[in-house]
């Protein structure tokens, strides 16, 4: 269970995806592995880039913090992220590549889904521009966040600050009703 919500949280944050419901968490009965309903890039619909203002990073409400225990929190859970971190940043893989072409469908997406709810009598395409600058920017704040995950100095990392951050009461109490710790 720590382990694939530690990758839950991994993808969540740096991926800049839709925040974790209680109703999108399914863990088996059985053996207690966890399954996301579905996630889907945050873009914002007003600029068109991935909104990166939340006051809680991902999902690590105060029961999912008592199930694990401080152990777990500090040992498998912050390692794991770290570790998937850095499998994506330090060999070079084409990670870029591949979201550029992943970004570039979901831009157009949003873009399509402004145009259908405007009252516009001819949809417009999106001009070749500006999705290469939307998709850069989007591209360029997810490898600043894996960058910033991947490095490790010591009993230092980021990974325990947003461990904070997803933890605070002050920050919990400032989600989105329907995000509230009932889990």
């Amino acid at each position: 269970f720590t382990l694939q919500l530690s990758l839950a949280c991994f993808a969540e944050y740096v991926l800049h995806l839709s925040r974790l419901n209680p109703d999108m968490m399914y863990i088996h009965q059985d053996s207690g592995l966890v399954s996301i309903s579905y996630y889907k890039f945050d873009v914002d619909d007003v600029t068109g880039d991935l909104d990166a203002n939340r006051p809680v990073p991902f999902r690590l409400t105060p029961n999912i913090i008592e199930y694990l225990n401080t152990i777990g929190i500090c040992g498998p859970l912050t390692a794991s992220m770290i570790a998937s971190a850095r499998c994506l940043v330090q060999p070079k893989f084409k990670v870029q590549t591949i979201l550029r072409a992943i970004l570039r469908d979901e831009m157009i997406a949003s873009h399509k889904k402004k145009q259908d709810e405007s009252v516009s009598s001819a949809p417009t395409d999106m001009e070749g521009e500006l999705l290469i600058s939307m998709v850069t920017r989007a591209v360029t704040a997810i490898m600043g966040r894996l960058n910033t995950l991947s490095t490790f100095e010591g009993a230092d990392s980021k990974v325990g600050t947003l461990v904070a951050a997803a933890n605070s009461h002050d920050n919990l109490c400032r989600m989105d009703p329907s995000w509230h710790p009932w889990l």
